[in-house]
């Protein structure tokens, strides 16, 4: 039955998720940042699901005017349950001339504009998802390249129809995607 309602969800939710997250992800700002490859960890803690997620995401922390900042992604199922549907959004840096995801094992992506959108199939207890963006950038991009990454894992409970608007809104998913932002120094 959890493999039926995370194949529907992921279906439904998709369209849903990109627009409304897309529309609450925050400002990004600017700062300095050192140079070399840096690695960040997070792990939600907001809303305690059956099959939390901790993401690790290791980025370049400076590149040259031009150059390309690479994204890698994973991850990881943390909880004793398998995922019903979980995945990954990301508002990358303003500046870029191209956006692509290069390589993905269990995920679905899509792009559009400078937002991506991950819907990873189900992972069993301890398993992992990964995924690689790679973003070019303009030679007119100075300063800082700021991009913003969430992740959600949310518990269909059995009996909701997840075809139903109202039923998906009860879910409240809105308020279970942890967001973290990424710095890259843009040098000469």
């Amino acid at each position: 039955m959890r493999r039926y309602l995370s194949t529907c969800a992921a279906l439904t939710v998709a369209g849903a998720l990109a627009g409304a997250s897309l529309a609450t992800s925050a400002s990004a700002s600017t700062s300095a940042a050192t140079s070399a490859q840096h690695t960040v960890t997070t792990t939600q803690t907001a809303a305690k699901p059956q099959s939390p997620l901790s993401t690790r995401i290791v980025w370049n922390k400076a590149v040259r005017r031009g150059g390309t900042i690479t994204y890698s992604v994973k991850s990881t199922n943390k909880g004793e349950w398998a995922t019903d549907v979980a995945g990954l959004f990301a508002t990358l840096p303003r500046g870029a001339s191209k956006i692509r995801v290069v390589s993905r094992s269990k995920a679905f992506c899509e792009v559009s504009g400078r937002d991506l959108f991950c819907l990873y199939g189900t992972l069993n207890s301890g398993r992992s998802a990964s995924l690689k963006v790679k973003v070019w950038l303009k030679r007119s991009t100075r300063g800082t390249a700021v991009a913003e990454f969430g992740h959600f894992s949310i518990d269909v409970p059995a009996g909701v129809d997840i075809t139903n608007e109202e039923e998906l809104n009860k879910l409240d998913i809105q308020n279970q995607i942890l967001w973290k932002t990424f710095k890259t120094r843009i040098v000469r």
